[in-house]
């Protein structure tokens, strides 16, 4: 996909909200459009881009992102820059920012390691009952990931 063909149908605003509402350190929420912009261009040692031109890109107004200013902004986040670019790139950091902000829960955490050495019998039976607490409290039932 081109920046033309991502930016036309608001994917590359959509996919920066989601950088932004889910990479932030665990003590604070997200970063503001100028803390992101400062930090970039400060990096840069240069004006790469303002805050209003990111707040812009957000919002879908803005529709020129270069590629060294998503490059720029996929750095800042973390992401390969083909996260704007690859859907199946984006499907795969997703599920990675998905799991590395779960696992931002101290008991997410711990089930996690307490699962570590586990046979498979075990882990298939631990698996079983999530899925029935999943229903208990009216979730869906969690989507398995790719291995």
């Amino acid at each position: 996909m081109s920046v033309e063909e991502s930016t036309a149908d608001g994917v590359v605003a959509a996919r920066l909200n989601h950088l932004f509402a889910t990479v932030h350190p665990a003590s604070r929420g997200p970063y503001t459009s100028p803390e992101v912009a400062s930090a970039i261009n400060e990096k840069a040692g240069h004006q790469v881009l303002s805050a209003t031109y990111l707040w812009q890109l957000r919002k879908g107004k803005r529709q020129d992102p270069t590629h060294s200013r998503l490059t720029a902004l996929a750095d800042f986040f973390g992401v390969s820059p083909m996260y704007f670019y690859e859907d199946e790139t984006a499907k795969r950091t997703d599920e990675q920012l998905r799991l590395a902000g779960a696992l931002r829960n101290p008991t997410i955490r711990q089930l996690v390691l307490d699962t570590d050495g586990l046979s498979e019998q075990s882990m298939t039976a631990i698996a079983a009952m999530i899925q029935s607490a999943r229903a208990m409290e009216g979730l869906p039932p969690s989507i398995p990931t790719a291995q």
